[in-house]
């Protein structure tokens, strides 16, 4: 993927938002297909993270994301956004997930109960635009702070925290000592609650 050689060619003086806005306009207006893979690449995790309040499960979040971004390079020339790049993802993100939780309703020989589905649906709505958007940001920091951790690190956080590993699971994957991962894990922790400290991460 040449993303990082793209998004080096972009003003270094822009902000992390003019920068989204840049590469979205790029994409909505020339069809710029190096743009639209460096906005991808920017807010897959954090999207799927998202995701998962609503459809709960990793690997549905990752589909519905998926989805997302495929409508979105197929509709860019009639794309109209009048809030902010993030703003409008995340929403298309919600949406998206609401839709699958629609259709799992009609579906036969489904496991949870409408009650549980419904109750997805109704969690997920109940957020104002401005918590929504206040949500987003935080997503966005966390998954900032996560990138910045030593590559070791990061990839121990995200198999225990993204694919629910246990340690045992990830020292074995990565063959390492049970005790490296306990320590890596204790580092990532610390990072994130010295600077994300007003919220509460748990162990």
């Amino acid at each position: 993927m040449e993303t990082n050689s793209f998004a080096s060619t972009l003003p270094s003086a822009c902000s992390q938002k003019s920068i989204l806005e840049t590469l979205f306009g790029r994409v909505v207006t020339y069809g710029d297909y190096n743009a639209f893979r460096e906005l991808f690449t920017r807010h897959y995790r954090s999207l799927c993270n998202y995701a998962m309040r609503v459809v709960v499960t990793r690997e549905i979040a990752e589909e519905v994301v998926s989805d997302v971004f495929v409508k979105l390079w197929k509709n860019r020339e009639q794309i109209e956004v009048h809030t902010s790049f993030q703003a409008y993802i995340y929403r298309a993100v919600r949406n998206q997930a609401l839709d699958y939780l629609k259709l799992r309703i009609h579906r036969q020989n489904e496991r949870d109960s409408l009650e549980s589905v419904q109750w997805n649906m109704n969690h997920a709505d109940h957020f104002s635009p401005a918590e929504e958007l206040s949500y987003n940001e935080f997503y966005e920091h966390i998954e900032d702070c996560i990138q910045a951790l030593p590559r070791q690190c990061q990839l121990i956080f995200r198999l225990s925290r993204e694919e629910g590993l246990r340690y045992r699971d990830i020292a074995e994957r990565l063959e390492i000592s049970v005790k490296t991962v306990e320590t890596q894990m204790s580092r990532a922790l610390k990072v994130l609650r010295e600077r994300v400290p007003e919220h509460r991460l748990v162990a």
